[in-house]
């Protein structure tokens, strides 16, 4: 089963690890991508690229949360590819008619403030100093539970929780700062 993956030679132990903590997910793992990601057509290269990284990774330094580690390296290269330009969809051109060309600009208007508020979410975030950056989003993106952050930044639960607090409190700040210069 992981011989077909192409993963850099596991040793028994890894090969075990790797079929109980990361392969299991790859369903998930190819949904939850092509849910967010659908200009990108096949996922192939990134999850295995995905599965590299994490194991490297591991063989490092013992991940204690290994799913939310593939999702981000896999979330991760996918940006990476489409920043690079390298994916490029081509929808056929179909007759159109007007009637479904104002129905679809209310949802056009739509996904154009959705990726808008994504992207100033981004730049908050983006703000944050790197260690509340990295803490802020484990626990908000990715919903990973504050023992376990710690854990995997060899931090205490009370330093997890006052940089959640702080990342709130600079992306509040961020909003608001943005919000007076749009209105003032």
């Amino acid at each position: 089963m992981a011989d077909r993956l192409k993963i850099p030679r596991l040793k028994p132990q890894e090969n075990e690890w790797f079929l109980e903590e990361l392969y299991p997910h790859e369903p998930m793992l190819r949904s939850w991508l092509s849910s967010r990601f659908s200009v990108i057509s096949d996922f192939e290269d990134h999850i295995q690229d995905a599965y590299i990284r994490t194991v490297k990774r591991h063989r490092k330094k013992r991940l204690a949360a290994p799913k939310a580690f593939l999702f981000a390296t896999a979330r991760n290269l996918c940006i990476d590819s489409l920043r690079r330009g390298k994916i490029v969809r081509f929808e056929p051109l179909t007759e159109l008619d007007s009637q479904g060309i104002l129905d679809q600009t209310t949802a056009v208007q739509d996904r154009i403030v959705a990726k808008e508020e994504y992207e100033i979410l981004a730049r908050a975030i983006e703000s944050l100093p790197k260690k509340c950056r990295r803490v802020f989003t484990l626990r908000k993106i990715y919903g990973m539970p504050l023992r376990q952050i710690a854990n995997e930044l060899d931090i205490s639960v009370k330093t997890v929780e006052a940089q959640i607090s702080i990342g709130i409190k600079r992306c509040r700040e961020y909003f608001l700062k943005l919000q007076d210069e749009v209105n003032g």
